[in-house]
């Protein structure tokens, strides 16, 4: 059973992850991890999973960062805060398609978590390449994905009906 001192470790641990001070939330979590080993209990898979979160956020030891929020997503598959966490590594990797999977397979086990939610919304979406056959970075790709949304800003359905409407009030 954890003690007291590793829960407040964790919970400080926690509110400088949410100010965005992943050194200090860094030395938190190990300092939580370390309490847990001594006092013989197991380690708690959300410190280690937040552990990798400030170890790649705060520095770029990336590969390892990724492991260990991997190896506490393997320990408890059932939380999705464990998914937001790897997912966030994923993307400070550059690992796009890695972190969308990620995402989605946390808001499998909680289709309303916030933190995913959120994520989701920032990875933001893309529409299939407009010549499926071709990669999408192939020129020919971008140029007609490029022109397909400039037409889509130029004609938007209903802005017709809203220039009519605004006519007929004048």
């Amino acid at each position: 059973m954890p003690d007291g001192r590793s829960d407040s470790a964790f919970n400080k641990g926690l509110h400088s992850v949410a100010r965005g001070d992943f050194l200090e939330a860094l030395a938190l979590f190990e300092a939580c991890m370390e309490m847990e080993q001594r006092s013989g209990s197991a380690l708690q898979v959300s410190a280690m999973s937040h552990y990798g979160l400030c170890l790649a956020m705060a520095s770029d030891r990336l590969r390892e960062a990724r492991e260990i929020c991997e190896a506490a997503v393997e320990s408890a598959p059932d939380r999705p805060d464990l998914y937001l966490n790897l997912g966030r590594v994923c993307l400070k990797q550059q690992d796009r398609a890695h972190a969308f999977r990620t995402f989605v397979r946390g808001l499998r086990l909680d289709p309303r978590h916030p933190g995913l939610v959120e994520a989701l919304r920032r990875l933001g979406f893309r529409r299939r390449p407009i010549i499926n056959f071709l990669p999408r970075n192939h020129p020919v790709n971008q140029m007609l994905g490029s022109l397909r949304d400039v037409l889509g800003r130029n004609i938007r359905p209903g802005s017709r009906n809203r220039a009519t409407r605004r006519a007929r009030a004048a």
